[in-house]
């Protein structure tokens, strides 16, 4: 199985491309790491009172997330896909079977959290770093529809969450089988399958 990850900072266009990627590849299967978030009344009352909250560790259900790709290498298949409603947020799950997976996609901004523990996997780890005023604007759009906020909470929101994103990839390191693909303006597809093909 191959195994890409996307990262980059909130409005880097992660999704986007994980959805891209998915129509070229045969039998590909996407996580989303926004969408294993920490649900309940603790989680709630936190989100209300830290700042950025969903842009920090602590709002993320890692244990969840590393089961759900442990079941995936393993089984080459899954039959249920979590969705978060930062809206309402809780978690709603999807029954859905995917199977005989050939291609692993896992996107989002806690995609480096990842890596220390699929060291052993090959991978390709695809890194989207353009510049600040495009993420920014592709965030305001972005939150205004899908999570209800206004411009104002919406820049505060991000300039938060680009300096949280910025100080933790600094500290992040490829590991094992990992390759790298840096792009700092908008990601060529066809070099990420050309990788793909011929080096994982």
């Amino acid at each position: 199985m191959k195994i890409i990850i996307i990262t980059g900072p909130s409005g880097s266009g992660k999704t986007s491309l994980a959805k891209k990627l998915m129509n070229e590849l045969e039998n590909c299967h996407i996580i989303s790491t926004d969408d294993f978030y920490r649900t309940g009344n603790i989680s709630n009352l936190l989100s209300k009172f830290i700042p950025s909250y969903f842009d920090r560790k602590l709002s993320h259900n890692f244990k969840l997330l590393r089961k759900t790709i442990d079941k995936i290498l393993r089984d080459k298949e899954i039959n249920y896909l979590y969705k978060y409603d930062f809206i309402k947020k809780r978690t709603e799950i999807t029954y859905k079977n995917s199977s005989d997976i050939k291609n692993l996609i896992i996107e989002g901004i806690f995609a480096l959290e990842i890596l220390k523990f699929i060291k052993k996997n090959n991978y390709l780890l695809v890194r989207l770093k353009l510049k600040k005023n495009i993420c920014m604007k592709r965030i305001y759009e972005r939150d205004h529809i899908e999570r209800g906020k206004s411009k104002k909470e919406s820049m505060k929101d991000f300039i938060r969450a680009w300096a949280i994103y910025k100080k933790k990839e600094k500290f992040y390191k490829i590991s094992g089988n990992g390759i790298e693909l840096l792009f700092k303006k908008e990601p060529n597809v066809s070099i990420i399958l050309n990788h793909l093909s011929h080096k994982i």
